[in-house]
């Protein structure tokens, strides 16, 4: 990577923030190629205190002035889902690269108007779906296309969360409200599926169920009961580009759970998370192979047992990253995009990219609400 610095200034950068403390912070810190010389929060004093904290030099209460300082190259978006339209159109306005986190939008045409502006203002853009940087989804790709089982017959993913259902943290209550574009269609569903689409390839079609089995949530730290009108169990059925039949269950409220399993013509490939928060962007993923032995007669039964893929790290050409988990994954994430700034390159997916898993999603609400199969 050509040595020269990039000045990063995060909008949410609060070291109360947990998210942007645990991961953006951390991996920009420990980047030679990266500098926090700003921080943006809603209140000057906690702007102050962060910015100090990690030696940044430059505090904000206003994201448009965080933007426009001269001292910034990049600006970090990492607030809640209903503040990434103004941050990012401020840092677009004037013309900085913008890391910003997924969902891109609260909603589709927020995103189509974000990946518009950002394309004519000749900027780089990044979006936080940061689970395809996971070693261990990145080996599950190769392994599919470099035909280790063979021609892909199906493929099914599970993915649950006792989060989003009937009980709820007061600083995440938003998450149950549909207009804040923050659910579990958009994150958990989100970043899950756009795992899956990475490593066997995009959807051509789908039939969806969604339903609300929780219309009321629980405040953990008040016993307050607020009203929650996002789905908690969503149901997906489709056929990739491929022709290759997928199934998808995403549920909150309940025990959680995160697997894909892919079954070919010479074998089956298996990616879970245990412990599992439902997330598979926080890393933690164990790959098993099942190869199956083309000497067998049997026609039924086990042909073979699973055996877990030991993935080593290739080297990091120096670059310190953390061991293991989310903020390993955000802080490859940085590093990718990093690098297309630095020499003029589009690895990292962009917020076209971000805008196409937003269409993804509503084909799934309007096949729902429809009661058909949407295909295009």
């Amino acid at each position: 990577m050509v040595k020269k610095k990039i000045r990063a200034g995060v909008v949410g950068g609060s070291m109360n923030n947990k998210w942007a403390s645990q991961t953006h912070i951390p991996a920009l810190l420990q980047h030679p190629n990266l500098d926090i010389t700003a921080i943006g929060t809603s209140r000057m004093e906690s702007a102050r205190k962060s910015a100090d904290e990690v030696g940044a030099a430059l505090a904000f209460d206003d994201t448009k002035k965080l933007a426009a300082t001269e001292d910034v190259d990049m600006v970090v978006v990492s607030v809640k889902v209903p503040h990434h339209y103004g941050a990012v159109m401020a840092a677009i306005q004037e013309r900085k690269h913008i890391f910003c986190e997924w969902p891109l939008g609260a909603n589709t045409a927020e995103a189509a108007e974000m990946a518009k502006a950002a394309e004519l203002a000749g900027i780089h853009h990044t979006v936080g779906l940061q689970a395809r940087q996971d070693l261990e989804v990145q080996t599950m790709k190769k392994l599919v296309e470099d035909g280790t089982i063979g021609e892909v017959l199906s493929c099914h993913m599970q993915v649950a969360t006792r989060g989003k259902g009937g009980q709820i943290a007061q600083d995440t209550a938003y998450l149950l409200n549909r207009a804040n574009g923050a659910n579990l269609l958009t994150i958990n569903g989100g970043h899950s599926l756009d795992a899956l689409q990475y490593i066997v390839g995009e959807f051509r079609e789908l039939s969806a169920i969604t339903s609300s089995r929780y219309n009321e949530a629980t405040i953990q730290e008040t016993g307050e009961v607020i009203p929650k009108d996002t789905s908690d169990q969503i149901l997906i059925h489709g056929l990739l580009e491929t022709g290759a039949p997928v199934s998808v269950h995403i549920q909150g409220g309940v025990n959680s759970k995160f697997e894909i399993e892919i079954q070919g013509k010479k074998g089956i490939l298996r990616l879970t998370q245990n412990p599992s928060l439902g997330h598979v962007q926080f890393g933690n993923l164990t790959l098993e192979k099942l190869v199956y032995d083309p000497s067998s007669t049997q026609s039924h039964g086990p042909n073979g047992a699973f055996e877990q893929i030991s993935i080593t790290a290739e080297p990091d050409g120096g670059l310190d990253f953390p061991k293991e988990g989310v903020t390993l994954n955000v802080a490859k994430a940085h590093h990718v995009f990093a690098e297309d700034i630095l020499t003029d390159t589009r690895l990292a997916p962009d917020f076209n990219h971000a805008l196409k898993l937003h269409q993804l999603l509503d084909r799934i609400e309007e096949s729902a609400a429809a009661g058909k199969k949407v295909v295009w």
